[in-house]
């Protein structure tokens, strides 16, 4: 009888020191672990290095450049995603283009027909004027381009300083909401001056 019970206590210990050495001997250090989350949204298509040109009545109308495009169809309201990057050219009715916008970041709802580019966005007309601003919208469906942040417009004759814009489409007609300042580039006899 009392060897049975020195089987048992010690069958007793032996599973409790197994149970102890798995918890304690596992370390459970997740940076190392892909973190899984089965809600998060996925992209539904993936592309590298694209090019997607938009024409109207067989002419060439938008012509967009990107390193990677992320489509999330499965979205409650589905997006393109530019995640690093985009360069995204508007042509006239001769072909020719009229004006370029850059920006780091950039998504597109199609069903809105609305476009938000973020993070130095640059967009460049066919006047050799430009606009660096940190985020823009363009609803496509107006033909015009929004933002409310800080602007800058370089022309071949001064520099305008702002808050808040709004120009059509292909940014060669503009106002800005807030001016704050205009420098002059050229001179009296209309030679530029030197910085």
């Amino acid at each position: 009888m009392l060897i049975n019970s020195a089987v048992k206590i010690l069958s007793v210990v032996s599973a409790a020191t197994l149970v102890a050495a798995l918890l304690f001997s596992c370390g459970n250090d997740t940076t190392e672990l892909p973190v899984l989350e089965s809600d998060s949204l996925k992209p539904t298509e993936i592309s590298i290095n694209t090019t997607i040109l938009f024409s109207d009545s067989a002419l060439l109308k938008i012509k967009v450049t990107t390193p990677k495009m992320l489509r999330f169809t499965d979205a409650d309201n589905p997006f393109v995603e530019f995640p690093e990057g985009l360069v995204l050219t508007m042509f006239d009715s001769t072909g020719a283009p009229e004006s370029t916008l850059k920006a780091d970041y950039g998504i597109n709802y199609p069903e809105e027909k609305r476009i938000v580019v973020k993070n130095n966005v640059e967009v460049k007309n066919n006047k050799d004027e430009t606009l660096n601003t940190e985020m823009l919208t363009w609803y496509r469906e107006e033909s015009r381009i929004f933002t409310e942040e800080y602007v800058k417009i370089t022309t071949p004759d001064e520099i305008i300083y702002g808050d808040g814009l709004e120009s059509n489409d292909s940014f060669t007609k503009y106002r800005i909401t807030n001016i704050r300042g205009v420098i002059s580039v050229k001179g009296e006899d209309n030679e530029e001056l030197e910085e």
